[in-house]
């Protein structure tokens, strides 16, 4: 497993000192450069920050509704997030990743339920629903501070992740584009490949460590993940 404390203990300390983050990678520490504790995972965030920015720029040229600027901008400030936890492995800077990865996940699920929001015969139920998904943010960010719940933030961040997916599914079977259902099936595709290096590099660290060359998963899993923006 990534966490595991031996392999932490026999990890080289760069700039930012040992780290304090719940999760360190498989990832070897600083291997590359002194001011950088996983390289590799820390620009493949890169990708986030550069389509997040690109995805903005088309977005308000076409003039999408705000809350496509506002998901794009969650992508932004999440890739710079995980940059900072990667390149530092310290606690505080693993929040500016899990936070705001839940924030942005939090807009992406107003995306893809707004018809059915619509829909519901209440006077103001779009705000409503905003009220309501913010205060669940709200909520998370103050608790994340508070206590070191990993496997919780990993549970929560998953079952919203369901919830936008079922939805996914729906509008797949919806749709009879055969260019649309293509582009859904690339996004599923991404998606499982990006969760096998996830699971890979988090859970089989003892096995990748072994091989003559680490493959990087989660530096995989990252451009998995960003490359479904190009998908959206």
């Amino acid at each position: 497993m990534a966490t595991d404390t031996s392999m932490r203990s026999s990890a080289p300390v760069g700039f930012w000192g040992p780290p304090t983050s719940t999760i360190d990678w498989c990832e070897s520490n600083y291997e590359h450069n002194y001011y950088i504790a996983e390289f590799w995972n820390t620009i493949s965030n890169s990708l986030f920050v550069l389509l997040g920015l690109y995805g903005l720029y088309r977005s308000i040229k076409m003039g999408f509704e705000p809350r496509f600027h506002l998901q794009f901008i969650g992508v932004m400030i999440t890739g710079f997030g995980s940059a900072m936890f990667h390149g530092t492995l310290q606690h505080v800077y693993q929040q500016c990743d899990e936070t705001p990865m839940v924030w942005s996940i939090l807009a992406w699920i107003y995306i893809v339920y707004n018809n059915e929001i619509e829909q519901i015969p209440m006077q103001n139920a779009s705000t409503y629903v905003i009220a309501f998904l913010t205060t669940i943010g709200a909520i998370f960010t103050v608790v994340h501070a508070i206590y070191r719940f990993t496997t919780v933030f990993q549970v929560f961040f998953g079952i919203l992740a369901v919830l936008g997916a079922g939805r996914l599914c729906m509008h797949y079977a919806e749709v009879k584009d055969p260019r649309a259902r293509a582009v859904a099936r690339s996004y599923v595709t991404s998606s499982l490949i990006g969760f096998a290096f996830w699971m890979m590099d988090y859970h089989y660290c003892h096995i990748v460590r072994g091989l003559p060359v680490n493959p990087q998963g989660h530096a995989w899993y990252d451009y998995c993940s960003g490359s479904l923006l190009c998908r959206c």
